[in-house]
């Protein structure tokens, strides 16, 4: 212990050695070099014409913090403030109202002092971001302590309809424009993009040639007229910058559009549908206030922008906004939605969602790079939006606003399935696609599909609807009538079954089979389609009219869905709590007993949303696609006749072993094989044994070779046993697959 309070002194001397020969001499104060000056606040003072924002700092409590600490400040001269006060209505600095003078004072102040270099450059990810780092001036936004409240009467939202609330926003980002940062994101070098975003702003406007342009928002970073061959100006606390113009209250994209009705007041409420009010907090005078945001679309009111993952990185993205004035979104409804529906109320979410959201990006979009990179919306569109579809431009707290002389479309407006986002009468089918994720499936211009469209009456009929109060698709339970939200894997298998990726030519025609989306098929000929559920209900989907989009397809509309609800336990045997079902074909019985006592098939299973009491073939899910062929009990009493099969069914495990190899070889794995004439060869059944291979045991599924003409199947076993398939006893679709029936076993061993 006396050791270390006996080093105590060699450790304080030594700390003072850079610049000090001893601890006992040269303890005057450490004198800053003649180009440092005196503080901040001293250097303005000396200059002059830099009293306003003097009393802007005083006003704003913002004196005595900057005296002690480290800052660095933007800073206009008088002469800049008489023109911001005339241009506001304002006749002096005195006007300001407390809460006003400290928005307007922060707009121009950041806590530590920043050389022009650290200004642009930060430590972002435990690394510098420098001129070689990977981000380089990426991250251009600065956080300063402005915020602005506003007030607003709530449109739409159902728990606040109505209601005048107090609305906050988060602090201020402003945007540090460089000629870095325009290198470094691919911009116009000559200042162009930055004018267009700003009008009336100046860019590098007197620069000696060897500084390089610098603007904090709107105004232009002057000079040091000092040192004309510096920008910052260095002082005992910190730096200063010198504008040429006042930096004003920054609006978000949200508050610029309330501010100007007359433009953007059609856009502003169409979007309003999408407002959320949360996180309320308690001003100084007790009125609560709401952060106010928007579900689905971008969240204008964010004033970080995109970037709100990780609150320690600096903001680095800000949002654009393309937005129509009244007049064109207008003339847009009107050529659109308003041919289908009488008021705005009734059109559907989505079909606003997407309207809105294809006008805006999730980054800063510059007006040169739509010339040089094209542009693709917020879905990954490519786009013809050129440099001069855009009027004006605007910058905002958290993105750019550029008004446009025409509404932006997305892909599923003007493919295939853009009918359906504006007839009322296809409503239903639009919310499940959207629901199950589908719309970017068929709405792709590089890959041809055909989607079948019923109405949704049809759809009611059938048992699946809209439910707008809840927002969900509802299913009709077929066993007590009531509806409730569909689940989630049948919503995208039906989904999927009204798509096929391709092109449907020849619905009149002969047809054929056609895979869907889903993985399972239909049959299409005369201009009717079906897929197993159609088939045993007979209520085929029978082709309305088909519209041809010359991008990517066909939307036919048909006056029932494709309806795939049929799995191949039901045609085989009927539940035990439901004897008297309609659907299992009589013939299949026995084959259907065998398969409950080797427990293959559950036939008491009940599905636990619908209630539904359905057999369950469990083998299903080891494989994607199947072909059942499946042998009538009279084949099988032949069987047994000739002892293929024992009489009765036997008791010990060998004899189980041998009956169930000879049930899973009526199976084939991962094909579904129709009698159309194009799929033959060999073909794994579910019958497997263990082999071995090249000294490699393994296991192998045992084949059966089928031989395929148009209307007529043969299958030849492993015995050389030759069995055919009739026509009307082919093509059962069932989910994964399809069922055949036939009059004579096939035998898998001697």
């Amino acid at each position: 212990m006396k050791k270390s309070l006996w080093l105590l002194p060699v450790a304080v001397c030594a700390a003072g050695i850079l610049g000090i020969t001893g601890c006992d001499k040269h303890q005057d104060r450490f004198e800053p070099p003649p180009w440092l000056g005196g503080s901040s606040i001293e250097t303005l003072e000396e200059r002059g014409n830099y009293t306003i924002f003097l009393t802007l700092m005083e006003m704003a409590n913002y004196t005595d913090p900057i005296t002690k600490q480290l800052f660095t400040l933007f800073v206009p001269d008088d002469d800049a403030f008489e023109a911001y006060f005339q241009s506001a209505g304002i006749n002096s600095v005195e006007d300001l109202t407390k809460e006003e003078a400290v928005q307007l004072f922060t707009l121009h102040v950041l806590r530590n002092p920043r050389s022009r270099y650290y200004l642009i450059y930060e430590y972002v990810w435990s690394e510098f971001q420098g001129p070689k780092g990977e981000y380089a001036s990426l991250y251009h936004r600065k956080e300063v302590p402005s915020e602005n409240t506003y007030k607003e009467t709530v449109r739409y939202n159902p728990g606040m309809l109505g209601r005048e609330v107090n609305i906050y926003t988060d602090h201020k980002h402003v945007p540090l424009f460089s000629a870095e940062w325009f290198g470094d994101y691919g911009g116009a070098q000559d200042g162009s993009d930055y004018t267009f975003m700003y009008p009336g702003s100046t860019w590098e406007l007197g620069y000696p040639d060897n500084l390089k342009g610098l603007n904090w928002h709107n105004a232009m970073v002057i000079p040091n007229p000092e040192i004309p061959d510096e920008l910052e100006v260095r002082t005992s606390s910190g730096f200063i910058y010198f504008l040429d113009r006042v930096v004003p209250p920054m609006p978000s994209i949200e508050e610029y559009m309330i501010a100007h009705p007359e433009k953007y007041g059609l856009y502003y409420d169409l979007l309003q549908r999408f407002a959320t009010y949360g996180n309320s907090r308690v001003d100084e005078q007790r009125n609560v206030e709401y952060k106010k945001g928007y579900e689905l679309v971008f969240n204008l009111a964010e004033e970080r922008g995109p970037s709100t993952g990780t609150l320690t990185i600096p903001a680095q993205n800000m949002w654009t906004a393309f937005l129509p004035t009244n007049e064109q979104l207008q003339g847009y409804l009107d050529n659109t939605i308003f041919k289908y529906y009488s008021a705005i109320d009734s059109v559907p979410r989505v079909t606003l969602y997407y309207i809105l959201q294809t006008q805006l990006s999730g980054s800063l979009v510059l007006r040169s790079k739509l010339e040089t990179s094209g542009y693709f919306n917020a879905f990954g569109d490519p786009t013809d939006l050129g440099p001069n579809d855009l009027i004006s431009g605007y910058m905002c707290s958290n993105g750019v606003i550029y008004q446009t002389d025409a509404v932006l479309e997305p892909n599923v407006f003007t493919t295939v399935p853009g009918t359906l986002f504006f007839d009322k009468d296809y409503s239903t089918l639009l919310f499940v696609l959207n629901a199950a994720n589908m719309l970017s499936t068929v709405s792709n211009p590089d890959a041809d599909v055909t989607v079948f469209a019923a109405t949704d009456q049809d759809m009611e009929e059938y048992g699946i609807r809209y439910n707008a109060t809840s927002d969900v698709v509802e299913f009709r339970g077929p066993v007590d009538g009531q509806w409730s939200p569909m689940k989630e894997t049948e919503l995208v298998m039906f989904a999927q079954d009204q798509i096929y990726k391709g092109r449907l030519e020849d619905l009149a025609g002969a047809g054929g089979y056609a895979e869907m989306s889903s993985g399972n098929h239909i049959y299409y000929t005369g201009n009717q389609v079906a897929a197993g559920e159609n088939m045993v209900t007979g209520e085929l989907a029978t082709v309305q009219e088909i519209l041809e989009n010359e991008q990517n397809g066909f939307l036919v509309k048909v006056d029932h869905p494709v309806a795939s609800r049929l799995e191949m336990g039901q045609l085989l045997t009927c539940s035990p709590i439901e004897p008297d079902c309609m659907l299992a074909d009589p013939e299949f019985s026995e084959f259907a007993d065998l398969l409950v006592k080797l427990n293959l098939m559950d036939n008491r299973y009940r599905d636990p949303i619908t209630k539904e009491n359905i057999p369950r073939v469990k083998f299903l899910a080891a494989a994607n696609y199947w072909t059942a062929f499946v042998p009538t009990n009279d084949a099988l009493a032949q069987a047994r006749a000739e002892g293929i099969i024992p009489n009765e069914f036997p008791t010990t495990t060998s004899g189980k072993d041998s009956i169930s190899n000879f049930v899973m070889y009526h199976f084939v794995r991962n094909n579904v094989i129709f009698d159309d004439g194009k799929l033959s060869g060999n073909f794994t059944t579910n019958y497997s044994y263990p082999d071995t291979i090249d000294n490699v045991p393994q296991t192998v599924f045992a084949p059966l070779m089928i031989s395929n003409a148009p209307n007529n199947l043969t299958l030849t076993d492993r015995t050389g046993n030759v069995v055919h398939v009739n026509h009307a006893d082919a093509g059962k679709l069932v989910r994964k697959g399809v069922m055949h029936k036939i009059h004579s076993v096939l035998r898998y061993t001697e």
